[in-house]
């Protein structure tokens, strides 16, 4: 028999994360025994079942007691997996309520309350958006700590010179502080989305065809309404009450979805911009050496970027989960779907557990993010003048003379055989240009990197204003 634990030996990018531990099986039987649990609770609140019932079902809510592969061999019965739980639960209710002390009848009406109105669709839309608000209260934490990792690094290299590359070259001077702002925007948008959506995950509550029909029967001639009760069990779980059934609109869990994709976007600029600084020959930033992790098998040399490695891996892989996710919502029809509503459950929780781990290296990333400050000015350096090439054309070119060649022309034959002859480009401009009308302190200060920042200052205040905003307590 298939064992049901999932220990993730091939997805090191959640293999032993916390993400990986709030979405395994068990948390996921968990949940939906939480939703049963708490709608027993708020049937015998509207005095729709007795206490003594409800206390039975929450004493039988525990993952626990039930076995995985037993469910896992039942499931494909049923097409999900609550149908054969349902079966065990309310036996296991039975059971409890006669250990308690309750007579045959008393026992058999505590198994008859368990699920009353609800339909499978209910308490599975349920349980993931439950799983989803479980798992998001890590994930979130760890996008803050990378916030706060990342502001760290733009305050302390706000002025730190280093070269902007544009489709792989060497473009324009720049500084790490503004790019680990950049990260920063990133992370603080995504973080900002995911709670957003987290907070907004909804309760699932229609019955069997979203008309509530068999609750409207349960509550006639009580005060209760349908509407009523399903407010109650979304406050008792934590979850937005939409006010009506959403089951045939899957725009809830395509909305959690891409959200959860950000996060995932988000965290692979960071590690794509660190796997190339962390290339030794180039060796402007270095992932924390920690016991045990980048070590190669073979090479005892190499000190691997792990963090960025499986944080890449993981922005392989979501597109394909949030595909699955947004393939499955279009195939929705009727009032449940056939196949397409079975095929969200595994991708989500695949996308959940990606980002969360995601969320996860990231903050481990940047908290020991190490930054060679001279190496940066060194790369700058290998291009000498011709990284400001831009600033020349633009001042110079009315001024620049090569051979016959004027202006814009003159420029760019300069640029060019500066970059052909390894000539400095600062010596050849001299030659083509009249010291009596640009002095060689003006040269000098046009070809300044340190002097051709624009306005760098101000977009790394901006970033860090919205990420203070965000993050009012910090």
């Amino acid at each position: 028999m298939m064992d049901p634990r999932e220990v993730s030996l091939l997805d090191p990018v959640s293999a032993g994360g916390a993400a990986a531990r709030a979405t395994g099986d068990t948390a996921f039987v968990q949940a939906m025994l939480d939703v049963e649990s708490a709608w027993a609770g708020v049937l015998s609140d509207a005095g729709l079942i007795e206490p003594a019932a409800a206390e039975a079902v929450a004493e039988a809510a525990d993952a626990r007691r039930y076995d995985l592969a037993s469910l896992t061999a039942r499931t494909r019965d049923g097409a999900n997996a609550l149908i054969p739980l349902l079966a065990d639960l309310r036996s296991t209710t039975h059971e409890v309520a006669l250990a308690a002390g309750a007579d045959r009848a008393g026992a058999s009406a505590a198994a008859a309350a368990v699920h009353r109105g609800a339909t499978s669709q209910d308490i599975i839309d349920t349980a993931l958006m439950l799983v989803a608000r479980r798992a998001g209260a890590a994930l979130t934490a760890d996008l803050a700590s990378a916030a706060d990792s990342l502001a760290g690094l733009v305050d302390a290299h706000r002025g730190t010179l280093a070269v902007a590359r544009s489709l792989t070259q060497h473009a324009l001077p720049t500084t790490f502080g503004l790019r680990a702002a950049g990260w920063l925007s990133g992370v603080v948008t995504a973080a900002d989305r995911i709670r957003g959506a987290l907070d907004a995950a909804p309760l699932q509550w229609g019955g069997a065809a979203g008309t509530a029909a068999a609750l409207t029967d349960v509550v006639a001639g009580s005060s209760a309404t349908p509407a009523g009760l399903a407010a109650s069990l979304a406050d008792r779980l934590r979850l937005a009450d939409p006010g009506a059934p959403w089951h045939t609109q899957r725009l809830p869990v395509t909305s959690l979805g891409a959200a959860l994709a950000d996060v995932v976007v988000a965290a692979s600029k960071v590690a794509n911009d660190v796997l190339l600084g962390a290339r030794p020959e180039v060796g402007e930033l270095r992932e924390a050496a920690s016991q045990g992790r980048g070590g190669s098998s073979a090479m005892p040399q190499k000190q691997n970027p792990v963090l960025a490695v499986t944080i890449k891996q993981a922005a392989i892989a979501a597109p394909a989960q949030l595909g699955q996710l947004y393939a499955a919502a279009a195939a929705a029809g009727d009032e449940r779907p056939d196949g397409g509503w079975h095929a969200e459950w595994a991708a989500l929780r695949a996308l959940i557990r990606t980002a969360g781990a995601a969320a996860e290296q990231l903050a481990a990333l940047t908290a020991g993010l190490e930054v060679d400050k001279q190496r940066m000015r060194a790369n700058l350096e290998l291009s000498g003048g011709l990284v400001l090439s831009e600033r020349i054309m633009a001042r110079l070119a009315a001024h620049a003379r090569h051979g016959d060649l004027r202006g814009k022309e003159a420029v760019t034959a300069l640029v060019r055989a500066a970059q052909t002859s390894g000539a400095s480009l600062r010596e050849l401009l001299r030659a083509g240009i009249d010291p009596a009308v640009v002095s060689d302190a003006e040269l000098d200060t046009l070809l300044d990197p340190d002097d051709y920042l624009g306005a760098t200052d101000a977009f790394i205040d901006t970033h860090l204003a919205t990420y203070r905003k965000l993050h009012p307590d910090d």
